[in-house]
Parts: C-alpha cells; structure tokens; sequence
C-alpha cells in the first residue's frame, strides 16, 4: 500500500512500532496506555531528576529539553506559531494516513515518552551517572531498548464512533469530524491532506482487535522533508 493523502470518512490510523505490538494484537488499542500503565511518564520524571540533579550538559538535551520538561508537566508547548500537545492521559489516532506514518517513521520506538526516557538514559551513562531505576518504575526494563532496533508499525482502526473520540483540546470530535465528511469531496487533494495534518483524536475507549489492521512500515527519505515515502505491508 503507497501513501494516501486523502480521507475516506471512516478509518483512523495509528503509529507505533514493534515494540508494542504484541501487546496490541492481545488487547486491542488504548486497553493499555504505556506512558501511564507501565510508568513511562514516572520514569522520565525520575531520570529527568537524575539529570538536573548532577547538573549535566549533552546536546541531545538541549534539542530535546523543551518537549521533555512540558511531557513532564502533560501540558502543551508553543512551538514556531503552534501548540503542540503533550499530553498523554490516552492513545491518539489520526484521521491522516501521513501523519500517522510521520509519527510512526520519526520516532524510533514508537513512543514519545520511552523515546524521551531513553535519551535520558544514554545522556546519564554518557556522563558516568547509570542511574539505579526503581523497579516498580522500570516496568519495561528499558535497558534493554538501547540495543533492540524496532520497526515501525501503522495501525489502520475502523469502526470507531465519533462519540468515542473527542479532540486533543479535550472537544468533542463529531461535529469537526461531519464537517470534513461534508467538505471532502470537493476539496482537491492537497488541500484535503493540508487539513487532515490537525485531524488528531484520543480515543475514549479501546478498540478490538477485531476492528483493527496491522501494516509494517518501509520508507525513504526523511520525514520531514518532501522526499518521504512510506509503503505499507500488511502483517
């Protein structure tokens, strides 16, 4: 499957990677939230804690401080004339194929928070300073992701009602969701996939497994720039 810029009104697409599928494929999506259930959000507070604590200096924190300090705080940041939420008190989908595979393609594991926990675990051992994670907050055993090359995965998520998702702003979603079921056809391609790009929803409640298709993502280029291309493989 070659990229899809356009909405069909229905599905809803999620990215992640491999390091989470199993637990999907099991459950279903949104039934767990790692950032809250597996103590992702409390283990970046600890280590982001180590790091202040013997005040260390590494570029990678100095490109990533911002996005880790409003994780922390599950607030939003402002960022070149947007807000960009990062809040992660549940699962989100897109009504974006793109978007989704953005997501899925720029984050290497497949979670923003375990992304942000592992830098802040290289920087600590960069530094000497390995810290020593309490159990009960190392429920992934991150170590062990430093050396685990995972794939990008997209999760394609059909019969979701619009009274179960509501927007990042905390709105609900229906109305904003029939206007663009509305306006679509009309529109021409780019302007669709333009608006598709802030089509973001938390789930209110989990999804089956049954409502759901699993794609392996192959890519080239860099998701930022122009030269990006995805293909998806069914699994």
């Amino acid at each position: 499957m070659l990229n899809n810029l356009t909405w069909n009104g229905s599905s809803f697409w999620h990215g992640t990677s491999t390091i989470f599928l199993d637990s999907i494929r099991a459950t279903g999506l949104g039934a767990i939230n790692p950032s809250t259930d597996w103590k992702l959000i409390d283990l970046l507070k600890f280590l982001y804690a180590e790091i202040r604590h013997w005040d260390i200096s590494h570029p990678s924190l100095d490109i990533n401080r911002a996005s880790i300090e409003a994780s922390i705080a599950q607030g939003d940041l402002e960022y070149h004339g947007l807000t960009l939420n990062y809040r992660h008190e549940g699962i989100y989908v897109s009504a974006s194929q793109m978007r989704a595979a953005y997501y899925a393609c720029m984050n290497t594991v497949g979670s923003e928070i375990l992304e942000k926990c592992l830098i802040l675990i290289s920087v600590l051992i960069h530094a000497g300073r390995e810290p020593d994670i309490p159990a009960e907050l190392d429920v992934l055993d991150i170590r062990r992701y430093l050396a685990i090359s995972a794939k990008p995965v997209m999760i394609e998520v059909n019969g979701v009602s619009d009274v179960d998702l509501i927007l990042e702003n905390g709105k609900e979603a229906g109305q904003l969701l029939q206007k663009l079921r509305n306006e679509f056809p009309a529109l021409p391609i780019p302007e669709q996939f333009e608006r598709l790009q802030y089509c973001n929803f938390r789930l209110l409640n989990p999804i089956p497994v049954a409502d759901l298709k699993f794609y392996e993502v192959d890519f080239e280029g860099n998701p930022r720039n122009r030269n990006f291309q995805y293909y998806l493989s069914r699994i």
